[in-house]
């Protein structure tokens, strides 16, 4: 039986590597880098666009709220008794991160400290909240004036927790602040703003 198996493996070796499969069609075509770029796809997917609101009443209660809560966690965990929304902050959100203030599995307050985070980035990087709408729900991102680059940094931090990554906030930081800059080079580039 294994030499049986042997062989008819051994005879699909030739045809597998010619790109057909063992019936005889076609493979997937193999495309150089130029070919892929200019590909068109038969049933190209149709994305809706994004809704994009300003906050709303509901929306910003819930942003201060979880800047409350991750304020009077700060106060009783660690001490830190002012958020100043500013770069200072990243090292008491670093603090809270390495001293464990908040468990693994509490979303919410990981979600909290992440709008902590990301009112920073709105301070220090010239971006704004905002509503934003697709097929997947709503959600409250950074947006860089009425363009289309968004930040989310609301699951940042929790989505890092859950995959069980480390949490350097000043790596973070670093990393979008030169994604920024970047879109905001391309976008006076070409003239958008």
């Amino acid at each position: 039986m294994k030499m049986r198996l042997i062989l008819i493996l051994a005879s699909l070796i030739p045809v597998l590597a010619s790109g057909e499969s063992a019936t005889g069609s076609q493979g997937p075509p193999v495309l150089s880098p130029e070919d892929l770029e200019n590909y068109q796809f038969n049933n190209p997917v149709k994305v809706k666009p994004a809704k994009i609101k300003d906050l709303n009443v509901g929306q910003k209660f819930i942003l201060d709220s979880n800047r409350q809560n991750i304020k009077d966690l700060m106060i009783r965990r660690l001490g830190i008794v002012t958020i100043k929304q500013d770069m200072s902050d990243l090292k008491k959100i670093q603090q809270a991160v390495d001293r464990k203030i908040i468990r693994n599995d509490d979303v919410e307050q990981w979600q909290a400290l992440g709008v902590v985070f990301g009112d920073v980035l709105s301070q220090e990087l010239g971006l704004h909240w905002i509503s934003y709408k697709d097929e997947l729900g709503v959600s409250k991102a950074l947006r860089w004036k009425k363009t289309e680059n968004y930040v989310f940094p609301v699951t940042m931090l929790s989505k890092r927790v859950q995959f069980r990554e480390k949490i350097d906030v000043f790596a973070i930081f670093e990393k979008i602040k030169l994604d920024i800059v970047a879109f905001k080079r391309y976008e006076q580039l070409h003239g958008r703003i």
